[in-house]
């Protein structure tokens, strides 16, 4: 039937008594079961399939695009610190956004890897040891697990 722990399912059938009346059958009640358990279990399945899809887009191809955040105390070279990682890889920013709020720095990179001399992992961790050198906050996603997470 279900892959919900029996106190899952023990919840869902006391709500169904809630609902259907004490005097309900016991055919009633476990029809609402059965139906809540399925709607359980697909958005278990889906949530599975989408975490799936994530781990898959992972395994980032040369060629596509990465989304950078980097957040932290505000000082003189951030920017330059970043960009020059990024250009030392032959990296191609295609939008950026940059914020300052009151001594607090935020910035926002699309970037296009397609031509970079070097994989996703190798930048990634050249950016996040460059923020660490600026104490920043530096996290590089594939665009496709960004579009991801924001999709849920």
């Amino acid at each position: 039937m279900s892959t919900l722990r029996d106190e899952d399912i023990r919840r869902i059938a006391e709500e169904a008594l809630r609902q259907l009346g004490q005097t309900a059958s016991a055919e009633e009640v476990e029809r609402v079961v059965r139906a809540a358990a399925n709607k359980a279990d697909s958005a278990q399945n889906d949530a599975v399939r989408e975490w799936k899809e994530v781990q898959a887009a992972q395994k980032v191809p040369k060629g596509d695009r990465i989304i950078i955040t980097a957040f932290g105390e505000n000082r003189s070279g951030i920017l330059a610190g970043l960009t020059g990682t990024l250009a030392g890889y032959n990296c191609d920013i295609l939008d950026l956004t940059q914020k300052l709020m009151q001594e607090f720095f935020t910035v926002m990179f699309l970037v296009d890897i397609s031509e970079a001399s070097a994989d996703f992992e190798t930048i990634k961790n050249a950016l996040i040891k460059k923020g660490e050198e600026l104490n920043l906050k530096v996290i590089i996603q594939h665009e496709a697990i960004f579009n991801a997470m924001h999709r849920i």
